[in-house]
C-alpha cells in the first residue's frame, strides 16, 4: 500500500496522518459491487440536470488524511463535481456528471487502499445528537447560575431593592431547566434500571440530583438564596453529562467505523431473466432462479453450477480453508463465495426461506445485559451509595433538629451536596474513555459499553481457525526449499504461478517473487482445468500443478514443478498463520488463560494447527458444525469465555460466549454482531485488552477508595456544621479535579512490559505501520 500511494502521487497522506496510522491487514480481497449499480442508476434517473448525487457509507475512515485521500482520488475522476466526506458518521456524498463518471471504478480503486463502501444506511443516532445538546444547554445555564451565586458569596444580601430576590428566583428557574434537560438521561436510565431489577451507576447520580434540588427548594422558603446549592447542583449535572459524553463518544465512533449490518437484506444478487439481469435482495430468491455470481459475490442458497468450472470458498460457512474447484452440475453450498477471477452461473435448488443462511443471518437478541454477573460491582456500589447518602443526610438532619430546623435543613442539604458521586460521573468514565482510546490505537475497537467490565471475568479464550488464527491464504510449508532452484527454474515457476488464480499458485508466486523475477509477456501458457499450468518452451514442457499430472505416476499430495515429466521441485503448502499467533497464544497460556481451538475444518487440519500453535490436543476440536460450535461454547462458558471468530458459521457461538469478537471486518454480518473487532494482522490486541481491563479495574477501585476517604472527611465537617454552600461549591470541583488527576496518572503507569506492544510491531515488514 505504501508503494501504491507513492506510485499514484498520494504520498501527502503520511504528512497529514502525522504518524498516527492504524494497523493494516493484508491486501484487501475482491469484493462484490452488485449493490452499487442500481444505486448509480437511481441517482442518474432522479437527477434534475446533468449533476447527480449519491450518498454511500464508508468503513475505515480515521482522520484528515483519509478524508484528503478520498477527495484527491475523486477529483481525478472525469466528470467529478464534488465530494463531501463525513468521518464522524462514516458517510460520503458524491456529486458527479451523468454518464461521464465511472463511480464503480473509483469505489474499487479506493477500496484498494483498505476502505470499504456500502449503501447509505448510516444515520446519526438520536442519542448521539441529543447528548451534546443537553451538555451545551446545561453548561450555558451553569455559567449564569454561577454568576448569580458569586454575587451572594461577595456580599449581596436581602434588601429592599429586590435584586437579591430576583437573582434567587432566576437561579431557581435556570436550575429547574438544567435538572429537566441535563438530569433527564440519568432519571430515565435509573427508572429503567429499577424496573428491570438492575441497579447501575445512574441511580446514585439521579438520587443526588433530585435530593439536592429538593433541599434547595426547602432552603428557599426562608427567602435566603445564599443558602441554596443551585450553583453546585448545576455544576454537578454538567460534569456528569460531560462524563457520559466521554463514555459514549468513542463507542459511537467505533460502531460507525464499520458498515451497517443489514443481515439477509444486505445480500444482493443478480437474477438472469431472459436477456436481462435483475438486481434484487437475497430473500426474494426462489427455487429455479438462475443467478449470476461475480467474483466476491456470495451464493445465498443451495444451488447447482451451470458453467463448465468455478472456484468457490466455503470458509465463511464451514471453516474449510481450501478453496473448492467445481465442475458443471456440482452442488454449490449456500454461503459459498466466488473465489475465482470470473463470474459463473448457478440455478437455485431452494428458495431463500429454506436456505441454511437464514438461521445464521438472523439478528441475535441484544447482547447488553446478557451476563449480569459482571455488573455486580456497579450494582453493589449503586445500592450502597444511595443508602449511605440517605442515611447520612437523615442522621445529620436529626442531630441538628433540636438546635434549629433551619440549621438541620442546611446540614442535610450540605451532606447531600458533598456526597454527590463525582467519581462515578466523570473520573471513571474518563478512565474508560482513555483505555478505549489506547486499545483503538492498538487495533482493538470496542463496540459494547460494558466490554471492559466483562474482560476482567475472562478465563477461557476460544479461537476459530480459518481466517481467525490464519490469514485466509496459503504459504509454502518450507520456503527454504525453493532457494536451491536455478534462476531459470524460479523464473519459469513464477510465470506459471502468477497466471493462475488458484490459492496454491498465489503462495508459490509470493515465495518466488523477487527483484530477479521478470514477467514473460509473450509466453504461451495454458491452464489445464483442475490440474495446473503448463508452458511448452524450447527447453521442454514445464508443468506446475497436481502431482499425478505434473509427474505421471506420482501419488503425492503436494504441488509439483516438473520438466518433461521429471520432478524439479516439491512445493508443499500450508495455511499462513497470523505472524504473532503462536507468541500470543503462548502469552495467554502463561498467564493462566485456558486456550481452545474450535473449527469447522477437518479434524486432521485442526490437530495439525494446534500442534503448530502449542495448543493441547484435547483443546482442539475440528469438524464442528455451527450448532456444534454453539453447544461447545455453551458447555465451556461459565460467564468467562472470549470467543474470536470470523465466519457466519460462528454466529450461533457468538451468542453463547460472554464476549465475542472478530478480526474479519472485510466480511459481512459478523463485525456488526461482535463486542469488539480487530484491525490489522496481529493478535496482540487480545492480550492488550485483557491487561488494560485488569489495570482499569485497579484504577477504578483506587478512585473509589479516594472518593470514599474524601466523603468521610467532608461528612465530618458537615455534621459539625462547618460546611457552607460556598465551601461545598469549592470542595466538590476540587475533589473532582483531584480524582481526575489520580485517574490520568494511574492510567499512564500502565505496565507496558506485561501487555502487548503496539499492534504495528507485529505486522509483516512490508506493511508495518501503514494504514491508508
Amino acid at each position: 500500500m505504501h508503494e501504491l500511494l507513492h506510485a499514484q502521487g498520494l504520498g501527502r497522506y503520511y504528512e497529514l496522518a502525522r504518524g498516527e496510522v492504524t494497523p493494516v491487514a493484508s491486501a484487501p480481497t475482491v469484493r462484490s459491487h452488485t449493490w452499487l449499480e442500481p444505486l448509480i442508476e437511481q441517482a442518474e434517473r432522479s437527477a434534475e440536470g446533468t449533476i447527480c448525487s449519491l450518498t454511500l457509507d464508508v468503513q475505515g475512515v480515521h482522520c484528515a488524511a483519509c478524508v484528503w485521500l478520498m477527495n484527491e482520488t475523486f477529483a481525478r475522476q472525469p466528470g467529478a463535481a464534488e465530494i463531501t466526506v463525513n468521518p464522524a458518521l462514516g458517510k460520503v456524498r458524491l456529486l458527479f456528471e451523468k454518464g461521464a463518471t465511472d463511480l464503480s471504478r473509483w469505489v474499487r480503486d479506493v477500496e484498494g487502499f483498505g476502505y470499504q463502501f456500502g449503501p447509505g444506511r448510516k444515520e446519526a443516532s438520536k442519542r448521539s445528537l441529543e447528548l451534546p445538546l443537553r451538555l451545551g444547554v446545561s453548561a450555558a445555564l451553569t455559567i449564569n447560575v454561577m454568576l448569580f451565586s458569586v454575587s451572594f458569596y461577595f456580599g449581596l444580601a436581602p434588601d429592599g431593592d429586590g435584586v437579591f430576590a430576583l437573582f434567587t428566583w432566576l437561579s431557581l428557574a435556570l436550575s429547574t431547566i438544567t435538572v429537566v434537560v441535563g438530569g433527564w438521561p440519568f432519571f430515565n436510565a435509573a427508572v429503567r434500571g429499577l424496573r428491570s431489577g438492575m441497579l447501575h451507576l445512574d441511580l446514585p447520580i439521579a438520587v443526588g440530583i433530585a435530593l439536592v434540588y429538593l433541599m434547595s427548594l426547602v432552603q428557599m422558603r426562608t427567602g435566603r438564596g445564599d443558602l441554596t446549592y443551585f450553583d453546585t447542583l448545576n455544576t454537578f449535572i454538567t460534569l456528569m453529562l460531560l462524563g457520559r459524553f466521554l463514555q459514549e463518544r468513542l463507542l459511537e465512533r467505533n460502531r460507525r467505523f464499520l458498515l451497517d449490518d443489514d443481515g439477509a437484506e444486505g445480500l444482493i444478487v443478480r437474477k438472469v431473466e431472459g436477456e436481462q439481469l435483475v438486481t434484487m435482495r437475497a430473500p426474494k430468491v426462489l427455487e429455479g432462479d438462475v443467478l449470476l455470481v461475480a467474483p466476491g459475490d456470495v451464493v445465498p442458497v443451495d444451488a447447482t453450477l451451470l458453467d463448465a468450472a468455478a472456484q468457490v470458498s466455503t470458509d465463511w460457512i464451514t471453516g474449510e480453508s481450501k478453496a473448492r474447484q467445481l465442475e458443471r452440475g456440482a452442488p454449490v453450498p449456500a454461503g459459498s463465495f466466488n473465489a475465482g477471477r470470473s463470474a459463473f452461473h448457478v440455478v437455485s435448488r431452494t428458495a431463500f426461506a429454506e436456505s441454511a443462511l437464514v438461521q445464521l443471518l438472523r439478528q441475535p437478541p441484544a447482547r447488553e445485559g446478557r451476563a449480569p454477573e459482571h455488573q455486580q460491582l456497579w450494582s453493589d456500589l449503586a445500592r450502597k451509595w444511595v443508602v449511605k447518602v440517605l442515611l447520612v443526610s437523615v442522621a445529620g438532619f436529626l442531630v441538628w433538629l433540636p438546635s434549629s430546623f433551619d440549621e438541620a435543613v442546611n446540614v442535610a442539604a450540605s451532606l447531600l451536596v458533598i456526597t454527590c458521586p463525582c467519581a462515578i460521573g466523570i473520573a471513571i468514565p474518563l478512565a474508560y474513555e482513555i483505555t478505549q482510546t489506547h486499545l483503538r490505537r492498538a487495533g482493538f475497537f470496542v463496540r459494547s459499553a460494558d466490554l471492559l467490565d466483562r474482560l476482567v471475568k475472562v478465563k477461557k479464550v476460544l479461537f476459530d481457525k480459518t481466517g481467525t488464527l490464519t490469514l485466509g491464504r496459503l504459504e509454502l510449508a518450507d520456503p527454504a526449499g525453493v532457494e536451491g532452484l536455478s534462476p531459470e527454474a524460479r523464473a519459469v515457476a513464477w510465470n506459471l504461478a502468477v497466471r493462475s488464480s488458484h490459492p496454491v499458485s498465489g503462495a508459490v508466486a509470493r515465495a518466488l517473487e523477487g527483484p530477479a523475477t521478470k514477467y514473460a509477456l509473450t509466453a504461451t501458457i495454458e491452464e489445464v482445468q483442475g490440474q495446473g499450468m503448463e508452458w511448452a518452451r524450447a527447453d521442454g514442457r514445464w508443468r506446475l500443478g497436481r502431482a499425478g499430472w505434473a509427474v505421471p505416476g506420482s501419488t503425492e499430495e503436494a504441488t509439483l514443478l516438473s520438466r518433461d515429466g521429471a520432478l524439479v521441485a516439491r512445493l508443499e503448502t500450508r495455511e499462513a498463520l497470523r505472524s504473532d499467533a503462536r507468541q500470543e497464544l503462548g502469552w495467554l497460556k502463561d498467564h493462566g488463560y485456558d486456550v481452545w481451538l474450535i473449527s469447522g475444518d477437518e479434524p486432521a487440519k485442526v490437530a495439525a494447527m494446534a500442534e503448530r500453535l502449542g495448543v493441547a490436543p484435547d483443546h482442539a476440536l475440528g469438524g464442528q458444525r455451527p450448532e456444534q460450535k454453539a453447544e461447545t461454547v455453551a458447555r465451556l462458558d461459565a460467564a468467562d469465555t472470549l470467543f474470536l471468530g470470523d465466519g457466519v458459521n460462528d454466529s450461533l457461538a457468538f451468542a453463547k460466549a460472554l464476549i465475542a469478537g472478530t478480526p474479519a471486518i472485510d466480511r459481512p454480518v459478523m463485525p456488526g454482531r461482535s463486542d469488539f473487532f480487530l484491525v490489522g494482522e496481529g493478535l496482540s490486541p487480545i492480550k492488550e485488552s485483557l491487561a488494560r481491563a485488569a489495570h482499569l479495574r485497579a484504577i477504578v477501585k483506587r478512585v473509589l477508595a479516594v472518593s470514599l476517604t474524601y466523603n468521610a472527611f467532608a461528612i465530618s465537617l458537615a455534621l459539625l456544621g462547618k460546611m457552607s454552600p460556598l465551601l461545598a461549591a469549592i470542595t466538590m470541583p476540587a475533589s473532582t479535579l483531584a480524582l481526575l488527576a489520580i485517574t490520568i496518572v494511574g492510567l499512564r503507569a500502565f505496565p507496558r512490559a506485561s501487555a502487548a506492544s503496539d499492534n504495528r510491531l507485529t505486522q509483516s515488514p512490508s506493511l508495518a505501520g501503514v494504514r491508508p
